[in-house]
């Protein structure tokens, strides 16, 4: 199911595109068989990367920042987009340094006019292909901005976060793609939404702190609006923490809860919510029909992203990054159905699912378990984002910690093939497909291409 006014290709927006399925849908899986394994083929040292988009064949898209002193977030940042060979990783075109404000990870998108859109902090600019600006727009409100969806229409909605306090509530502003002036008065949410947007092309999906607003554009009007007949309610409850980004399926809108952690450079034992993380589910047509489940049953459980959906068998896939424990259910009807459960698997990131193979593409973090104690890691606090500002100081900290990337049977949970990528930090941001049986890893410090080994290489 396409949605939004996207470039017609695979992947070009993140999480697939804004129903934020975690699909590759139109994309062969890796169809990895008996005796294939996976290797790593390049890797990139890219401090400082929040995610990777695609557009035409070979067109690989990565958003890169500053990250001010100390990672305060009150501090100004710049971004800018590079394209990457798809092979070698190396930069074949950049953007300058461009305006941003206030640090929080942002997104980009490839639109159906052929403009590249890219939102970090305040700001939002337009783009060439080859990657020259074409315009810019300063957001009414001054905090960061996490990225964008497009509607069917071709316009760009995008919100604020107070993230990751989630204390003031957020404003939606929707822009025109080619002027990037507002084509609506700015929408203040009833409360603060930490989520990104999701969209079926049409509606907007806002995850509040508490409830689940759907949002539509009346262009007649030109003012966008709140559904009052729908809003789904998971909140408050004292143990809880706030909702991350949504999911959308023909029936049900999906997402987790207990997004409030104290991530460093993984999210394993930083959740503050001390009630087990759960995945929630309502019906689209009935905002009473609100259902949830314990992903682990764990004590601080935490994520940051959004569940995958696979429409070919109904199977969800969610996870609990803080005790490291991945899971996949069936829905029937509007229930789940536990199909798997992996223990000691500790994935971060945005999925990638393949329908046609039956794959799904993880991450699996191995680090020293005494550095992730709460002594150390308060006495690492404030060494470790300045020591992560060098490549120097990254490769030393490989025998520490770092990533795999793992490709599972969807149905089933078990590894069909692994490998270990060389990153200093957990991914628990966009990875993407590539352009034929390889992806491409990645996570805060490192962008890396893995590809399927042939039988007896």
């Amino acid at each position: 199911m396409a949605a939004g006014a996207y470039w017609p290709r695979p992947w070009t927006g993140e999480d697939g595109g804004p129903l934020r399925r975690c699909g590759a849908e139109g994309q062969p899986g890796l169809g990895i068989r008996p005796g294939e394994g996976l290797e790593v083929t390049a890797v990139k040292d890219a401090f400082a990367t929040d995610l990777l988009i695609r557009r035409e064949p070979g067109e690989l898209y990565a958003l890169r920042h500053t990250i001010p002193r100390g990672g305060a977030q009150n501090r100004p940042a710049e971004g800018w987009v590079e394209r990457l060979d798809p092979l070698t990783l190396e930069v074949t075109a950049t953007t300058p340094r461009l305006p941003g404000g206030p640090y929080w990870p942002g997104g980009i998108a490839a639109h159906a006019n052929g403009s590249l859109y890219m939102v970090f902090g305040a700001w939002t600019h337009r783009l060439t292909a080859d990657l020259d600006v074409l315009a810019s727009h300063r957001m009414p409100v001054g905090g960061p901005h996490n990225s964008c969806v497009i509607l069917d229409g071709g316009e760009l909605v995008m919100k604020d976060c107070d993230a990751p306090a989630g204390l003031i509530p957020s404003t939606v502003s929707v822009l025109d793609p080619d002027t990037l002036l507002p084509v609506a008065p700015p929408l203040r949410l009833p409360e603060p939404s930490i989520a990104r947007l999701s969209s079926d092309g049409e509606t907007v999906i806002a995850v509040g702190t508490t409830v689940v607003y759907r949002l539509r554009l009346d262009r007649d009007a030109g003012r966008l609006r709140i559904d009052e007949q729908w809003q789904p309610s998971y909140g408050p409850a004292p143990g809880r923490s706030f909702g991350w980004d949504p999911t959308i399926t023909d029936e049900h809108v999906l997402w987790m809860d207990n997004g409030r952690n104290h991530t460093d450079r993984t999210m394993r034992d930083t959740g503050v919510s001390p009630d087990p993380l759960r995945l929630w589910w309502a019906r689209r047509d009935d905002d009473q029909a609100v259902r949830s489940v314990e992903i682990s049953g764990l004590p601080y459980g935490t994520e940051s992203n959004p569940p995958a959906w696979d429409p070919v068998r109904g199977v969800v896939v969610a996870y609990d990054a803080g005790n490291a424990v991945l899971r996949g259910w069936r829905m029937v009807g509007d229930e789940l159905k536990p199909l798997w459960r992996r223990d000691g698997f500790a994935h971060a990131g945005h999925l990638i699912l393949y329908n046609d193979t039956r794959e799904l593409v993880v991450q699996d973090w191995r680090d020293i378990a005494a550095m992730r104690r709460p002594l150390a890691r308060r006495a690492l606090k404030h060494v470790l984002p300045e020591l992560g500002r060098f490549a120097a100081a990254r490769r030393a900290s490989l025998p520490t910690g770092s990533d795999q990337l793992a490709v599972l049977d969807l149905d089933t949970g078990e590894d069909k093939a692994r490998v270990g990528v060389p990153s200093p930090s957990q991914g628990f941001l966009f990875p993407a497909p590539g352009f034929g049986r390889d992806v491409y890893y990645q996570s805060l410090t490192t962008i890396a291409r893995v590809a399927v080994t042939a039988a007896g290489a």
